[in-house]
């Protein structure tokens, strides 16, 4: 007997499967600004705030700037490519995840502990980002070379960003020891709520027809 299936894919498959159509590509664009805007609670500016090393302070500026750049650059391939920027379920952003899975609440970043916190779990996500950005450029590539391009310029400023996250994280934490404590259980917390994330935008791509389902099944 045989019976056709269509199973959760590979991050990878799902990927060049959704941006084989101009929906797909709009949605991930979409999502791309999402979450370099994410940062409604102006958690960067309360670090800011919050950092008693001007120097360090400067590097938390220059980060928060970087993030909303990337935004406009991805906003900016949306309009090269005719497409609306769309409005998405808050399930399916990575950073709603990642809230829903913290084992505290989100920090008022007032204290050490609270900015060591933060930083190890921007810094797991940073990880992300570097790890994953250059598998979408490369599938954008024979779609839209230009996003694949922005997708690259974005990658080596998140490398940046990584280095950033460790000398921050590092400082008030106290400790290496406290850091890379911290960074251990930010890279659980980070993993966990990309697996949902991943999962929730499968769903909602596959409800919306935005996928092509038949170069994701499977017959057995």
């Amino acid at each position: 007997m045989t019976t056709t299936t269509i199973p959760t894919p590979d991050a990878d498959t799902f990927l060049r499967a959704l941006l084989t159509t101009p929906s797909g590509r709009e949605y991930i664009l979409s999502i791309a600004v999402d979450a370099e805007e994410g940062d409604e609670a102006g958690l960067f500016d309360q670090i800011a705030d919050a950092v008693d090393v001007p120097e360090l302070r400067r590097v938390v500026e220059t980060h928060r700037d970087d993030e909303v750049r990337h935004a406009g650059l991805y906003r900016e391939c949306l309009r090269r490519n005719g497409y609306t920027k769309r409005d998405l379920p808050e399930s399916l952003g990575f950073i709603h995840q990642l809230g829903n899975g913290a084992s505290r609440p989100a920090p008022q970043l007032r204290t050490a502990e609270d900015i060591m916190w933060f930083y190890a779990l921007l810094h797991a996500v940073e990880e992300r980002g570097v790890e994953r950005f250059p598998m979408i450029a490369d599938a954008f590539e024979r779609h839209d070379p230009e996003t694949a391009d922005t997708y690259r310029r974005v990658t080596r400023d998140e490398r940046g960003h990584i280095r950033y996250c460790q000398r921050i994280g590092r400082h008030y934490a106290g400790s290496d020891e406290a850091w890379e404590q911290a960074l251990a259980g930010a890279r659980e917390i980070e993993a966990a709520a990309f697996a949902r994330a991943e999962q929730a935008q499968f769903a909602y791509c596959v409800e919306q027809g935005l996928v092509d389902l038949d170069l994701l099944v499977v017959t057995t």
